[in-house]
């Protein structure tokens, strides 16, 4: 009888591995699943984000086209404005060596 009851122990704690291991891969899934729509999100707001910048841009240089009565100047304005900041965010993301050595 000892035989068969170590038998169904081992299966016993068989099944029970197993079942762990599947509620650990749901957990996984359902955190992949939350980061996933989370990405998804982030992408439509920065699209919509990107889009009405744009538009503010251009809507800017038409406006400075028109106070400086250019056809081209506030788009070469504006480029330059954008590119400026987009040079400062860039050096801002770099990371810094210490100092202290």
């Amino acid at each position: 009888m000892g035989f068969f009851e170590n038998n169904r122990l081992v299966e016993l704690i068989t099944n029970y591995l197993k079942t762990q291991f599947e509620i650990i891969k749901l957990d996984i899934q359902e955190k992949l699943e939350e980061i996933l729509v989370r990405i998804f999100k982030l992408f439509l707001v920065a699209t919509g984000f990107g889009i009405t910048l744009f538009f503010l841009l251009l809507g800017g240089s038409e406006w400075l086209n028109q106070v400086l009565e250019s056809r081209f100047i506030g788009y070469f304005i504006m480029a330059g404005i954008i590119g400026v900041a987009s040079i400062v965010l860039f050096l801002s993301l770099k990371p810094r060596e210490n100092e202290s050595e």
